[in-house]
């Protein structure tokens, strides 16, 4: 099985691949996204988000049918 390695140190596994929980948080005390990084050298590999906001969501008006 493959496993990833690291373009800057070069250490192989997953167990090095960790990730963090961002200091800044939602009003309801939620982190906002997650950094995932080698735990051995600290190269970054990506911000990922936790939360995503979806604007697909409408509001909609209901008008009641007067027969």
């Amino acid at each position: 099985m493959s496993q990833p390695k690291c373009p800057s140190c070069q250490v192989q596994g997953m167990e090095h691949m960790v990730s963090k929980e961002s200091r800044e948080r939602s009003k309801k005390g939620h982190s906002w996204f997650y950094a995932v990084f080698c735990d051995q050298c600290g190269h970054v590999y990506g911000v990922f988000p936790k939360h995503v906001f979806n604007t697909a969501a409408v509001p909609q008006l209901n008008i009641p049918n007067f027969t």
